[in-house]
C-alpha cells in the first residue's frame, strides 16, 4: 500500500498496478505544477471581505477532504491530511478533489464543483490574454482529462 506523499497532503493508495501509479503520480505532479504556476502568476489583490469568503471556503473544503476516501473498481486512494494545511495546500486540494473526479474516482464526499470549474476557465482565460505558454501547455495537457467539457 504506497503512500504519496506531498508535505501536508498524504494520499494512501491501493489496488493500482504500478502503470496505474505512475500515471496518477504524473498526473498529480503536473497538477501541483500548475497550481503554483497560476498562485505565482495570477495572484490577484483582493480586499478583505473576498479573502475572508476565499478562506472560509477552503478551510471548509479542506475539512471535506480531511479522511475523504476516493474509490474506482478495486482501487482506493485515501487523503490524509496534516492538523494544519497551509493555504497553498489547500488550493491544490480543490485541484487535487477535481482530477481525482475526472480520472474516476468517485467519493461520497461533497464539494463545490462550480468553483473549481470557474477557477480553472479564469486560469484559462487569463493565460491566453497574456499568451502564458508554460500554463496553457498545462492546461492543455488536462483538457485531454475533459476538465473543460462541461
Amino acid at each position: 500500500m504506497p503512500l504519496l506523499d506531498y508535505g501536508e497532503v498524504k494520499l494512501e493508495v491501493n489496488g493500482l498496478n504500478e502503470q496505474e501509479l505512475k500515471d496518477l503520480q504524473q498526473n498529480i505532479d503536473k497538477l501541483f505544477k500548475l497550481c503554483h504556476l497560476v498562485a505565482e502568476k495570477y495572484g490577484i489583490a483582493m480586499n478583505d471581505d473576498e479573502v475572508r469568503k476565499i478562506v472560509d471556503y477552503l478551510d471548509q473544503f479542506t475539512e471535506n477532504m480531511r479522511d475523504a476516501v476516493f474509490k474506482k473498481g478495486n482501487s482506493t486512494i485515501k487523503v490524509i491530511l496534516e492538523e494544519w494545511v497551509t493555504l497553498p495546500n489547500q488550493r491544490r486540494l480543490i485541484g487535487l478533489w477535481y482530477l481525482l473526479d475526472r480520472l474516476g474516482y468517485k467519493t461520497d464526499r461533497q464539494a463545490d464543483l462550480e468553483l473549481i470549474k470557474q477557477r480553472l476557465l479564469e486560469w484559462r482565460t487569463k493565460a491566453q490574454e497574456r499568451n502564458d505558454k508554460d500554463v496553457l501547455e498545462l492546461l492543455n495537457y488536462f483538457t485531454k482529462l475533459g476538465f473543460y467539457n462541461f
